[in-house]
């Protein structure tokens, strides 16, 4: 086909000029088409499409693939072999175990289903062989988690839907590409006596390398020789070269290889794993953007025309209205999905990069043959017509059918709370409503994370810190309205607090800010709640002890909260659940029949931490000997208490404030950093202790360690020992008591 000469005509060279401007200019509009999708909030693959054909021979003639030559087989067969291994990295077995009875027959029944009906249709439709007709259906089999994603952010589907959706999309993708190998390979060599056996060895060989090549990546990372400022480089040069000897031993055999050795590294769970799937998915949207734009680029729109006049739009119609609905009813044949939940997702299947590569990869393939089995053109334009209006049809109009089916959430109410830890789980209980309010948990402690799952809670073992990325690629994430940043680190709350506010208005971020904190509400990006309580891990302790607990109080007019230590945290009204900042007062935001859902710290704070502590007697002549032997308990009876520390620090009460009660009594007391639970130790002196400046010598004491930050449950430990001292009658039961539970008996007194 002539291409009439267009005004960037002079910037398509030709050599090795022309080959390395259309590789630099597809990396480079590829990407930068990938941010503006991005910021339009449109399927990446939209622009990618548009912007191939529009800077392609076809439009503006900027980029013409056909400068690459051979080499660009060999680019795209690689470029599809890193986003496999990519895709593999993000697999987990356990999470596939544990999906749904539909998601399993979609990846058995289901692609068979859309592997055939396909098939049959370009058979029956087109003049091709039932080989090339097999070959032609494979290729259609993906669905792609590229394209799935931002959809189902931006038609906000029910969860379990979504869930659905999402999953196909991204555990589809190798299986698809194993069956379109296999029939590639049956086509290119003529049937299937030589087309089976050429595909076990593809196969055995594919497995073998990427089994080695997966197990020696793990084992290099396992054993530090890898340094960590260059592991993102090591593990993509590993799937390059695993990719290359697996090719160079049986083409086409590399995508297999570097499929499975992704697999095994994600299966494997090296430490570094979190860094390498971040910078591989980086990579992957480079290389998705440069892919598109080199194959559509490569496309004439007379092809499509030729398609369509053959009976191409049969083909389509057939695809999406036959056979992906008989798909889906017969993969959700016997579940609880109902008639409008099948139906939409019978209606929502586009096509991505996967299916347009490999689609690409094969017909430059078959155009290097002599005799080709089939059209290479008739192959490219059935792919990437289903692509087309896969992604435009029915991703356009899948928020207007989630809507009339009645299947969309509403407006993104739910919560994600940064920190998995206990009073962050108890917290998610209490928040969590079926079917009206959703919160998940993030934490990259896997312990954590692991214990919330066990719960029934959402739960992700996720770095809070990648708020773009989580918001935009994480599925559970979609409906997130929310984020609560709760974690023990209060400059750490105020940064995550920062990323989300670039995700989400300032307005709908919150973290943990206590009020003795230096940074202002006017320096904080996002809004401060729960000043007024100790560090998460301490509220965490106090409600595995039963010190603390969750209550809910319907407000009503003229209502104010009981009596006692209570802190509002939230207050729900109908579907809404909004939280309480730091400085605004309860009756300004409470209306009659709110939920206030609080935190009740309970009393006893004194025989709660007596349970933790210990009787000591002691024999000591000097403050200093006194201060020593406390030290020495205090670390004997919690390894985390650093006993110098707690010297240092009784030493300069002593200088400063002498902690003593009167009648006998000394109370010395400190914090502890790194301490979630109070202690307290009654000492008995055998002899009394003279203390200079002071006209009585001791004999009884009461030592308390609480948690750094832990203010206010320090000073109400030592209320209650003033108070259950002023008493003589206690004071003398107390003084005579020799064990740790007559001490405890006379306090309940």
């Amino acid at each position: 086909m002539t291409t009439p000469m267009m005004p960037f005509q002079t910037l398509a060279v030709g050599g090795s000029q022309g080959a390395l401007w259309a590789l630099c200019f597809a990396l480079g509009a590829g990407c930068l088409l990938t941010v503006l999708s991005r910021r339009l909030h449109l399927p990446t693959i939209v622009l990618l499409l548009l912007g191939g054909f529009a800077l392609g021979p076809e439009g503006l003639n900027v980029l013409r693939s056909s400068a690459l030559g051979e080499f660009l087989p060999m680019i795209v067969s690689l470029a599809v072999g890193l986003i496999l291994f990519e895709g593999a990295l993000t697999l987990d077995l356990k999470e596939f175990k544990q999906t749904s009875t539909v998601i399993k027959r979609l990846l058995t029944v289901g692609v068979l289903i859309t592997w055939l009906g396909a098939a049959l249709t370009a058979f029956l439709v087109f003049d091709t062989s039932p080989a090339f007709a097999l070959l032609m259906g494979s290729l259609i089999i993906v669905t792609g988690p590229t394209v799935i994603v931002p959809l189902l952010r931006r038609i906000r589907l029910q969860q379990k839907l979504g869930s659905i959706l999402h999953w196909e999309g991204v555990l589809i993708d190798t299986i698809g590409v194993f069956i379109a190998i296999l029939c590639f390979e049956w086509v290119v060599e003529g049937g299937g006596a030589v087309a089976i056996p050429s595909f076990l060895i593809r196969v055995a060989g594919g497995v073998v390398i990427g089994v080695i090549g997966g197990f020696s990546i793990d084992w290099l990372m396992r054993k530090n020789w890898v340094p960590n400022d260059i592991i993102n480089a090591f593990a993509l040069a590993s799937a390059v070269l695993i990719f290359g000897t697996t090719e160079l031993i049986k083409p086409e055999a590399g995508l297999l290889s570097v499929t499975i050795a992704g697999l095994i590294v994600a299966m494997k769970k090296p430490r570094q794993l979190r860094e390498i799937k971040a910078f591989k998915a980086e990579i992957v949207d480079l290389l998705i953007g440069m892919l598109f734009l080199l194959l559509v680029a490569r496309l004439e729109f007379q092809q499509f025309v030729d398609f369509f006049k053959q009976g191409g739009g049969w083909v389509l119609v057939s695809v999406i209205l036959i056979i992906r609905p008989l798909s889906i009813a017969a993969s959700a044949w016997g579940t609880p999905l109902n008639l409008p939940e099948k139906a939409l997702l019978s209606w929502v299947a586009p096509r991505g990069v996967v299916a347009a590569s490999m689609a690409s990869l094969f017909a430059l393939s078959l155009n290097g043959k002599e005799n080709p089995a089939g059209d290479p053109a008739l192959l490219e334009s059935f792919v990437y017509s289903v692509i087309c209006a896969t992604v435009l049809i029915q991703g356009l109009s899948a928020g207007l059918v989630a809507r009339v089916l009645k299947l969309q959430r509403p407006a993104p109410n739910d919560w994600v709370i940064i920190g998995a830890h206990h009073f962050g789980r108890e917290l998610a209980q209490k928040l969590i409503r079926e079917d009206e309010q959703h919160v998940l948990l993030l934490d990259t402690n896997a312990r954590n994370i692991a214990l919330a799952q066990q719960e029934g809670l959402p739960a992700l073992n996720r770095d809070g810190m990648e708020a773009e990325k989580l918001y935009e690629n994480e599925q559970a994430l979609f409906g997130a309205g929310y984020v609560l940043a709760l974690t023990d680190n209060v400059e750490l709350n105020q940064i995550l607090m920062q990323r989300w506010a670039e995700e989400l208005d300032s307005e709908k971020v919150f973290g943990w800010i206590p009020l003795n904190s230096p940074t202002g509400e006017d320096q904080l990006t996002g809004q401060s709640v729960f000043g007024d309580l100790s560090r998460p891990a301490v509220i965490g302790s106090e409600l595995l002890q039963g010190e603390s607990s969750f209550e809910t109080v319907i407000w009503e007019e003229g209502k104010s909260l009981p009596s006692g230590d209570w802190h509002p945290l939230f207050i729900r009204r109908n579907k809404q659940l909004r939280a309480i900042p730091r400085d605004t007062s309860l009756k300004e935001m409470v209306r009659a029949e709110d939920e206030v859902i609080c935190l009740r710290r309970s009393e006893g704070f004194l025989s709660r931490a007596l349970h933790s502590g210990a009787f000591l007697h002691l024999d000591c002549d000097s403050t200093e000997s006194l201060y020593e032997q406390l030290a020495l308990e205090a670390h004997a009876k919690v390894s985390a208490i650093s006993e110098e520390q707690v010297l240092a620090d009784l030493t300069d009460q002593g200088r400063v404030f002498p902690a003593f009660l009167g009648h006998g009594i000394a109370i010395p007391h400190v914090y502890c950093e790194g301490l979630d639970y109070r202690l307290c130790f009654v000492a008995e002196l055998k002899e009394s202790l003279r203390i200079p400046g002071q006209d009585e010598a001791i004999d009884f004491l009461f030592f308390i360690i609480s948690p750094k930050g832990d203010t206010e449950g320090h000073l109400a430990t030592l209320a209650e020992i003033a108070r259950s001292c002023h008493s003589e009658r206690l004071r003398r039961q107390i003084k005579e008591a020799t064990t740790l539970d007559e001490v405890m008996t006379a306090l309940s007194h």
